[in-house]
């Protein structure tokens, strides 16, 4: 009888996965106001002023990441090995469908505290990042309706869905960052893992595959058929962690792929150097027009998206008594547009201070942004043929060897981008 609460007769045809079936509990979340509104953020932010075809946002990356997710899951937890076996809900059980519920509900909820333009402006604007606003999203109005209906069902009375959504959709880290008061059992830090994993995560393999798609920089392509069907969940590597989410050894290679997808996307896209350009004057324009009270409160914040701010760069970029005209001007008829130069992290923060007194007329005239990303051990968990477990970075030379991806930028007016190379020798 609880097989029939996952009866998928509702589809929506996706470019990149294909159909994408859901249910009528998942079809009453994807058409609430919160979820719709992502038909209205883009999933690249301003990237479309430099490769035209990423316009596609965050409502079909959520459904993409519903369906990878749904996939992995069953991938999992078919293939159990013996020392993991009593720790994982049994294929059909009760345990099963519902964690397969609220993984598939806390995927489609994960991006829903997203900014206008997605991550332009977020740094700046939220110093919480849009997870919050996730977590407000879920506790809103907006979503009641949908765990009450869900609660009705006899396999999910007197359940906590709301707090499982939370805990799944956000991840332990962000749960600990924002101090809310849920804590994570050894199995559902898998099912967490499974949305949000550094390495595995449905929303990385989702993005890197649908932004490749967008751009038609086919660098960001991998198998990740192949990873998903290699994935496993496999025995903690201390005993504080029962159990991690790692690959089997014939999935290194498509493991590999991933992550110098990863590498290269970063390179052409995410950090390439027009990009960032546009991404400043957007952020910086973004930041002299929206208030207080959209960053505080929810209805403002979800009634504002990337249409609300295309409609005020227009008016903008026109009248030169509006505050964010400058910048405006410099997005919407790309003239003059600042230059975008990464910088080594052997130039400090105070040279460049040094620089701007010196040389710049305009305070407005050269900004900077520094990254605080590490590059990260990887510590993948691979199971080898005789079911003894190692890290990964053990048996790949590549892994080990892909370098960081993240620079520190300096945005500073044409007029002195010599100055600043000379100086800089870059």
């Amino acid at each position: 009888m609880s097989k029939e609460y996952l009866f998928f007769n509702k589809k929506i045809y996706d470019s990149v996965h294909g159909f994408i079936r859901f249910d009528e509990i998942e079809r009453m979340l994807i058409d609430t106001f919160a979820f719709q509104r992502l038909h209205y953020i883009r999933q690249l932010g301003i990237t479309y002023m430099v490769y035209p075809g990423a316009t596609h946002t965050r409502f079909e990356h959520s459904l993409g990441v519903m369906e990878l997710s749904s996939r992995i899951y069953e991938r999992i937890c078919k293939t159990l090995r013996p020392d993991v076996f009593h720790l994982i809900p049994r294929e059909d059980s009760n345990d099963y469908i519902y964690w397969q519920k609220i993984l598939r509900l806390a995927a489609l909820c994960h991006d829903l505290g997203h900014l206008p333009f997605s991550h332009v402006a977020e740094k700046s604007l939220l110093q919480e990042g849009h997870e919050k606003w996730t977590l407000k999203v879920i506790e809103s109005p907006y979503l009641e309706k949908v765990f009450t209906e869900l609660n009705k069902i006899p396999l999910f009375h007197k359940k906590e869905i709301k707090n499982d959504v939370i805990k799944i959709a956000l991840g332990e880290e962000i749960i600990k960052k924002l101090n809310i008061n849920l804590k994570l059992s050894s199995w559902e830090k898998i099912v967490s893992q499974i949305i949000t994993g550094d390495f595995f995560g449905a929303d990385r393999i989702d993005y890197l595959l649908r932004d490749s798609k967008s751009t038609g920089i086919v660098y960001g392509l991998f198998d990740y058929m192949q990873l998903i069907e290699m994935l496993r969940i496999l025995p903690g590597f201390n005993k504080e962690e029962e159990l991690q989410l790692g690959i089997d050894e014939n999935g290194l290679e498509s493991c590999e792929a991933l992550l110098l997808a990863r590498h290269f996307m970063h390179k052409r896209v995410y950090q390439y150097a027009s990009v960032k350009s546009f991404n400043f004057h957007l952020r910086r324009f973004m930041q002299t027009i929206f208030s207080i009270k959209l960053l505080q409160e929810l209805e403002p914040f979800l009634a504002t998206n990337d249409f609300n701010v295309i409609a005020e760069l227009q008016l903008a970029a026109k009248d030169k008594s509006h505050k964010g005209h400058e910048d405006a001007k410099k997005i919407v008829f790309r003239s003059d547009h600042f230059k975008a130069i990464a910088l080594s992290n052997k130039i400090s923060k105070e040279e460049l201070v040094a620089f701007k007194k010196k040389h710049c007329k305009n305070e407005n005239d050269m900004d900077w942004e520094f990254s605080s990303f590490k590059k990260q051990e990887l510590n993948v968990a691979l199971s080898r043929r005789n079911r003894s477990i190692i890290r990964a970075s053990e048996s790949s030379v590549l892994l080990s060897s892909i370098p960081a991806t993240y620079n520190n930028w300096v945005y500073l007016a044409r007029a002195y981008e010599p100055l600043f190379l000379a100086e800089f020798k870059i």
